[in-house]
């Protein structure tokens, strides 16, 4: 079963189960954290305008680099129906687990979108089909309509 999160102005459907996490409403970038059940995170940072994706997935990139040793990334490309996005495939070690992770950033409409996408390594393949449903929904809303109460 699947929910919809519908709330300032960020509109995207996730799993049920999922626990939602609101850092930041009110600051620049908006920041909203989904987990699954087994640990799985997606991530959002909503920027109120058009920003340099690239920019902003080096700094994140940068960050982690500075948190974890030995961590490997490639440049990631992607597309979510027509929307293309564009980031970071990244593994690194951390409590003895190989963790899997992606820094994916994209615009849509007047925002730009941030995304971060984690899970032990052995999850994430399980978990990306609705990791990639999440960006989907969110990035594309003129495809994925607001439900009607009742529904």
């Amino acid at each position: 079963m699947t929910i919809t999160y519908d709330k300032l102005d960020v509109r995207l459907i996730y799993a049920e189960g999922w626990k939602i996490t609101e850092d930041e409403l009110d600051a620049e970038p908006r920041t909203l954290s989904f987990e699954s059940p087994s640990g799985g995170i997606w991530e959002l940072m909503i920027y109120g305008d058009q920003r340099e994706i690239a920019e902003l997935a080096s700094e994140a990139l940068s960050v982690m680099r500075s948190e974890y040793e030995n961590l490997e990334s490639t440049s990631y490309a992607t597309e979510f129906v027509e929307v293309p996005a564009t980031g970071y495939e990244i593994y690194f070690y951390h409590l003895d687990l190989l963790v899997h992770c992606r820094i994916i950033g994209a615009k849509f409409g007047d925002k730009t979108a941030l995304m971060l996408w984690q899970a032990e390594d052995r999850d994430f393949d399980e978990l990306e089909p609705v990791f990639r449903a999440m960006a989907t929904t969110l990035l594309n809303p003129h495809k994925f309509p607001a439900p009607t109460p009742g529904d």
